[in-house]
């Protein structure tokens, strides 16, 4: 091979690039430590490098996430820590309270201490760290729960993103902590009624040689008989009917019923209870409630199946005071149990009393005598809002009566109250009765006499039965009014989801929560009066083609569709022109709180095209068609009467469709078309009156379940509301077995003393009020005969105490999650750093060795340059 210059000198450059490169590089890995300092040096490295580095920076950000976390979680722990510790403060006090011993004054300072201790806990709940409430769920910067003890976050979870698409709750939010349901605790009702045993209370009465026997109260037990129970008007045990006992509530599964219970009053008070066991579902072989008296003679029902909420009791019994023996006489009237109250030797069981209002009236006043002590009678006066400690031998009787009341009807007198006083009653009573001696008195608010022959009935001026008065509260069960205070109307029945047991929101369908599978053909009856001070009844007609509420708006006692705005459809608000109608299975609470907002407010919906307006807008079409448009505007003008702006456009536009439609210039197209703008605008016409009442109503009064799922009716323009509203099945009244209450929304239900659902704070309040009456247990004679009492209190704070233990251990797992979380991002973050290094960083000793190898290479080459440079031709000659 020929060796030119040219050759020489081009390789000689080629080398010297070369090793200055490789000199050069070796020289930037040692300064920069890593070994390479682009992608394009080496692409699996760089690509490496990157991965690595995007997983540092992951694991770095996990690190100060779970961090942040960890340390919210913590004080979170920290405040959970001390409401538990406050909790048995609370507890403490209520045991010290318990006792049969404290004075008034001393109740009054307990519940002063208890409600210290209730606003530490309202200070714990409302704990911000950094400007962060650590129990409003998302909403960091809303303070939990406001002064009335009302929860105001959410119910939404913090997530810390502790790794790739791993996510970690770090608090409690406040819905699940104040509010929540334990899925391990039962629901319990208990009646409220104590009842006595009648044999011990009235023994002079009830008791044969009871010379030696003293009156005692002494509470009913198992072991004592019916007629211990409902007591009897003689010392002959042989010649009492059957009492008749009346149940109905809801079972476990949601489903309701109504039934009757009769048992001889020689049976066992024992055999009662099985009953009731049998009516919800128990079985020989499977128990699905458990049945019992407690100490203070108040049966108690208790859910077998734990976390269900939708248990309900309602009883009362009957017992016909002149029934043959052994039969159940009047005291058997399952078609309507309004019906007892129309005879006067039928007597009434109370185990459930409340101080509900009711919107009804008893069929008849009937004045009946009750058995006292010593062997006297009592006729207690059918008042109409007065109270009975203040009615006076010179009371006038037109105070005490309800309006309706013109005379009193009893043996052969018919008595006029006009301008008499209660004086004047019991000396025609006298006349009546006793010859004329004096012998009725008056006291403890009744007229006391000493045979039981008296029934007085009150009549109306047309010598009817009178009404007024509410039914006897021991019978009314679902026909209550709702509690007004203010100008805020609330039920106190929840609405549970049969399938969940989660209570029910605006969206939820009524025959989800009905105790029936399906709600066709059912009533709901509204008895109200709205914000004007006008009373009327509504019925809601569920149906499975067209709910409607009708009512009588004229007044003439009859409803029809012939009567303008008597019967209104209840639109579902889907927007399907072609399908409006609301089926009885779809109709949903939001719909029902509609119905309430609208009759409530005055704003009762109308039709937007009733059958006087569709005869108009008929004679519109017409005259258009004939070219009169004198008289089509008239007939327009007649049709859109009374209804709202936005309604008028749509019966003028179905008017302008029905002339096209009727033109018979019209082609086909032109006619197929004007067919769908008419219907279409009709059915807009009478949905754009629905919703124009809505809205209009909604200003003034509007209707919301709460957050137990119960009604809550808010009057806007008044501090001191007029609106009055009860709302019932109208089966309420059937015993026959076939049909029942499927929807309550007031009652007078046996009193829930423990649920799977707590409400810390207002079940605080109780308990403190309970603490300041001085009520041991439920007291039905007390100002507040459904208050929970002492002893149902210490149950309901073990539960809470219970309930905040598990949100406390769940906390304390989470903080201890996210710490370990920490800890491991840290160690991986190591362990990735590490194997970064080994990846891209350079051994800098081997750097070093190579760099010297290099350069002495380098050296040797420019030397062996350097000499051949030097040759010349002289040195081949």
């Amino acid at each position: 091979m020929r060796i030119t210059n040219s050759l020489l000198h081009s390789t000689s450059l080629r080398n010297y690039r070369t090793n200055s490169e490789s000199l050069y590089n070796i020289n930037q890995q040692i300064a920069s430590k890593l070994k390479i300092q682009n992608s394009y040096e080496d692409t699996g490295i760089y690509i490496d490098a990157m991965r690595l580095n995007t997983e540092i920076d992951t694991l770095t950000q996990s690190s100060a996430i779970s961090s942040k976390a960890a340390t919210f979680a913590n004080n979170t722990d920290t405040t959970l820590t001390s409401f538990s510790s406050t909790l048995d403060q609370f507890k403490a006090k209520l045991v010290q309270a318990s006792t049969s011993t404290n004075s008034t004054t001393s109740l009054e300072a307990l519940a002063n201490d208890l409600t210290g201790i209730k606003q530490q806990l309202l200070s714990l709940a409302n704990t911000s760290i950094n400007g962060q409430f650590l129990f409003s769920g998302s909403s960091l910067n809303q303070k939990p729960i406001d002064a009335y003890g009302n929860y105001q976050g959410n119910d939404e979870n913090l997530k810390a993103l502790i790794g790739s698409g791993v996510e970690l709750d770090y608090n409690i939010n406040g819905q699940s902590l104040f509010l929540g349901k334990d899925s391990d605790y039962s629901k319990i009702v208990s009646s409220n009624v104590a009842l006595l045993n009648q044999s011990k209370l009235h023994p002079d009465v009830m008791t044969q040689n009871s010379q030696n026997e003293t009156a005692s109260e002494v509470y009913i037990t198992q072991e004592d008989t019916i007629r211990d129970l409902v007591g009897d008007t003689n010392n002959n045990a042989s010649d009492d009917g059957k009492a008749v006992f009346y149940l109905s509530g809801r079972k476990s599964n949601g489903t309701t019923f109504s039934n009757t219970i009769k048992m001889d009053t020689g049976s066992k008070v024992s055999n009662l209870l099985d009953s009731i066991g049998e009516a919800y579902g128990n079985t020989a072989t499977n128990k699905v409630v458990s049945v019992s008296l407690n100490a203070h003679g108040q049966i108690e029902v208790k859910d077998l199946m734990t976390g269900h909420q939708t248990l309900e009791m309602n009883m009362f019994g009957a017992i016909d005071r002149n029934a043959t023996a052994g039969q159940t006489g009047d005291a058997e009237q399952i078609m309507n149990i309004d019906n007892l109250t129309l005879h006067p030797n039928v007597d009434i069981i109370a185990f459930n009393k409340s101080n509900y209002a009711t919107s009804l009236s008893s069929p008849d006043l009937t004045m009946r005598s009750s058995v006292l002590s010593g062997g006297n009678f009592g006729i207690s006066f059918p008042q109409s809002g007065v109270d009975t400690s203040t009615i006076s031998t010179t009371t006038a009787l037109k105070d005490i009566f309800p309006a309706d009341v013109d005379h009193l009807d009893f043996g052969a007198t018919s008595f006029s109250i006009a301008g008499k006083t209660v004086q004047d009653l019991m000396s025609a009573i006298d006349t009546e009765y006793y010859g004329g001696v004096p012998t009725a008195t008056l006291g403890s608010g009744m007229i006391k006499v000493p045979t039981n022959v008296v029934s007085i009935v009150p009549k109306n001026a047309s010598n009817g039965l009178a009404h007024g008065n509410a039914l006897p509260d021991a019978m009314n069960y679902a026909r209550r009014g709702f509690e007004k205070d203010g100008n805020l109307l609330s039920g106190n029945v929840s609405q549970v989801v049969k399938s969940t047991n989660n209570f029910a929101t605006a969206s939820t369908k009524l025959v989800d929560v009905a105790g029936v599978d399906s709600l066709n053909g059912k009533q709901l009856v509204l008895n109200f009066t709205d914000k004007n001070g006008i009373s009327r009844t509504g019925t809601l007609n569920l149906d499975s083609s067209d709910t409607t509420f009708s009512i009588d708006l004229d007044g003439d006692g009859i409803i029809n569709s012939s009567e303008p705005n008597e019967i209104i459809s209840i639109y579902n608000g889907k927007g399907d022109l072609s399908n409006t109608k609301t089926k009885a299975d779809d109709m949903t609470y939001q719909q029902l709180l509609d119905i309430v907002s609208m009759v409530t407010s005055g704003n009762i919906p109308k039709q937007g095209v009733t059958s006087d307006a569709q005869t108009a807008i008929n004679n519109a079409i017409a005259f258009g068609v004939a070219g009169d448009t004198t008289n089509r505007d008239a007939q327009a003008a007649i049709a859109k009467s009374g209804v709202s702006l936005e309604t008028q456009a749509y019966i003028q536009k179905a008017i302008d469709a029905g002339i096209v439609k009727a033109d018979p210039t019209s082609s086909a197209a032109q006619i197929a078309q004007a067919t769908i703008d008419y219907d279409n605008a009709i059915a807009n016409a009478n949905t754009a009156e629905y919703n124009y009442a809505l809205s209009t109503a909604k200003n003034s009064v509007e209707a919301t379940l709460d957050y137990k799922g119960r009604i809550n009716i808010v009057d806007k323009k008044s501090s001191e509301t007029k609106i009055a509203l009860s709302m019932y099945d109208k089966s309420a009244t059937d015993f026959t077995g076939i049909g029942s209450t499927a929807l309550s929304f007031m009652a007078n239900d046996s009193v829930t003393v423990e649920s799977p659902s707590v409400d810390i704070f207002k079940q605080l309040d109780e308990m403190i009020e309970a603490v300041r009456s001085g009520n041991l247990y439920m007291d039905a004679s007390s100002d507040d005969p459904r208050a929970m009492g002492i002893q149902n209190a210490l149950l309901q704070i073990d539960h809470i105490a219970d309930h905040v233990n598990k949100a406390h251990t769940k906390i304390g797992a989470l903080g201890n999650a996210l710490t370990d979380a920490n800890a491991r991002s840290e160690m991986l973050t190591v362990n990735v750093k590490t194997v970064q290094n080994s990846v891209i960083s350079v051994d800098t000793a081997e750097a070093y060795l190579e760099y010297q190898a290099i350069y002495t290479s380098y050296q040797a080459m420019l030397s062996t340059l350097s000499q051949i440079n030097k040759l010349s031709l002289l040195d081949y000659m």
